[in-house]
């Protein structure tokens, strides 16, 4: 890695955990319940790095001005929050290469548009929570990425310079 870099920061879903298969379940549910047919796991996964209100639009077919999306999408959210870490799980070697920026002394974060209220505890049941320098949410600023906000907040989180950073995610 470079020399100077000293921080490297990551998306949380799709690039740190592999949260696809609690968020397929949930969509799937939702589905269901609205008395439509589930989908399958391979169609899911590509929309989970965009978020839930894309996952909502893409499943249901409409937008987010739809007169039903809040509703779908608050309904969603819900019965995510009740299985958030089932089956969620840290993506292989990501964990190695976790603990080899900690041996080399470079501070690691995340950087989500996920909100504090998924983020915080599927942190700790990953155990990340407390390894991680910093983490930044959806929620913690008015603007989301892809806005230089968030990137600029965790620099600031952390005391490193955004030229010594390093931004790894699975989304434009």
């Amino acid at each position: 890695m470079s020399s100077n870099i000293r921080n490297v920061l990551f998306d949380l879903d799709g690039t740190l955990a592999d949260t696809a298969p609690d968020l397929a379940s949930s969509l799937n549910q939702l589905l269901v319940e609205q008395g439509k047919q589930a989908l399958p796991f391979e169609q899911i996964r590509p929309t989970v790095s965009h978020g839930g209100a894309y996952m909502v639009c893409k499943a249901f077919q409409i937008d987010d001005q739809h007169q039903e999306f809040l509703e779908l999408r608050d309904r969603f959210l819900e019965i995510y929050h009740s299985c958030l870490t089932d089956r969620t799980c840290v993506f292989p070697e990501m964990d190695r290469v976790l603990r080899q920026l900690e041996m080399d002394g470079i501070t690691w974060g995340i950087v989500t548009n996920k909100s504090t209220r998924f983020t915080t505890p599927l942190m700790q049941e990953l155990g990340l929570f407390k390894r991680a320098g910093c983490i930044v949410c959806g929620d913690t600023l008015e603007q989301n990425k892809p806005h230089p906000a968030p990137m600029i907040h965790a620099c600031n989180l952390i005391n490193k310079k955004p030229a010594e950073t390093l931004y790894v995610g699975d989304a434009k």
